[in-house]
């Protein structure tokens, strides 16, 4: 039945103006076509529909009839006998001639996304990024983290990690670098509310899910064999982030007790990582996007370690205390030289130099 209907679409009829109407019923495993609920703009709402209609129905139609509208040959017969085809139980598209020139780009994509800011208008984050993903707009380690930095500033972050979930968008959170963004702007979503506790909860519940999704993609993608170095889950600030958060929320929710042992489980995985070592001395590198980067992982290593010294029971373990207490000294030592240099006259500062400030001064 399939192969009849595609084969319909290329037997044109010999009479000339002639409407024909094409219609099917598909089953979208895949290239369900997305749609968009109304925003707090005109301008986003239009840019939605514009990138709906020019780039995610054409590319969730079946590959013949979507190359039919791209070819020169079938130009004009598209627009002598219109074929309209059903994209869904309730919604027709009518084929057009198009040109590759005509399709948005990944910038104007990014673009769009940017306009979202009112709690309606992440709605639709999810479901354009489908969109993107089935149209191969294939977005870099750099652009998700841009997108990071976006979502949280409007406090919608979770949206990431809904992306994470949905393999139609094309996000893994795989990379340290994607990693390191993501768990600072968790650590952000606390810093940003003065560690106000249900702040705390809710990125200490975004991280734990965010530990699952990276726990996942080592399950699903057996190809994926990282290293200690390149294993986010090993990393000292994806441990500190979740120690910071947990010895936060003890302190915040539960008097200081660590109730179900999260505090103590993270603060010995951080003391006895290999790679905190890292963090005790200032960065080799004298370009400010490694010094921006290695401050970006240290500034949450050096709070978890600060704030697990309060909750209570962590003294009684007198060798894990030990600890905690040396490596607090030296990577605080490290964070006091490397933020010294930012201090001299006409020195370039990180781009988040005002953050990691306040960060050392609470």
């Amino acid at each position: 039945m399939a192969q009849t209907a595609m084969g319909r679409l290329f037997r044109w009829p010999s009479t000339i103006g002639q409407s024909v109407t094409f219609s099917q019923v598909r089953n979208y495993s895949g290239a369900t076509v997305p749609n968009f609920t109304p925003t707090s703009s005109a301008e986003l709402d239009q840019a939605l529909s514009r990138f709906r209609q020019q780039l995610f129905i054409p590319y969730g139609l079946p590959r013949r009839q979507r190359r039919s509208m791209f070819q020169e040959k079938h130009a004009q017969r598209l627009l002598d006998q219109p074929i309209t085809v059903s994209i869904s139980e309730n919604e027709q598209f009518t084929l057009r001639p198009m040109k590759l020139s005509d399709l948005p780009t990944k910038k104007e994509a990014l673009q769009v996304l940017k306009l979202m800011e009112a709690a309606n208008d992440f709605k639709n984050f999810v479901p354009f990024m489908s969109g993107l993903g089935m149209a191969n707009f294939v977005l870099n380690s750099n652009q998700w983290e841009q997108l990071m930095r976006v979502t949280n500033k409007s406090n919608k972050l979770s949206t990431i990690l809904q992306c994470a979930k949905q393999q139609s968008t094309g996000l893994q959170l795989q990379g340290i670098d994607l990693n390191r963004r993501l768990f600072f702007e968790l650590h952000t979503i606390a810093q940003r509310a003065d560690y106000n506790v249900e702040e705390v909860k809710k990125a200490l519940g975004l991280a734990k899910q965010a530990i699952d999704l990276i726990a996942n993609e080592h399950h699903k993608n057996k190809s994926w064999k990282p290293t200690v170095f390149e294993d986010p889950l090993k990393q000292p600030f994806v441990i500190g982030t979740l120690l910071e958060l947990s010895a936060s929320r003890a302190m915040g929710e539960f008097g200081g007790k660590d109730e179900a042992n999260e505090v103590m489980s993270y603060a010995r995985k951080l003391v006895n990582s290999k790679l905190l070592t890292k963090h005790e001395r200032t960065p080799a590198s004298q370009k400010m996007g490694k010094q921006e980067k290695w401050l970006q992982e240290t500034v949450p290593i050096y709070n978890a370690l600060r704030l697990s010294l309060l909750v209570h029971g962590i003294a009684l373990d007198k060798e894990l205390h030990s600890s905690l207490t040396s490596k607090l000294a030296s990577v605080k030592a490290a964070l006091d030289k490397q933020m010294a240099t930012y201090s001299v006259e006409g020195a370039k500062r990180p781009f988040s130099y005002d953050l990691f400030q306040a960060a050392l001064k609470a």
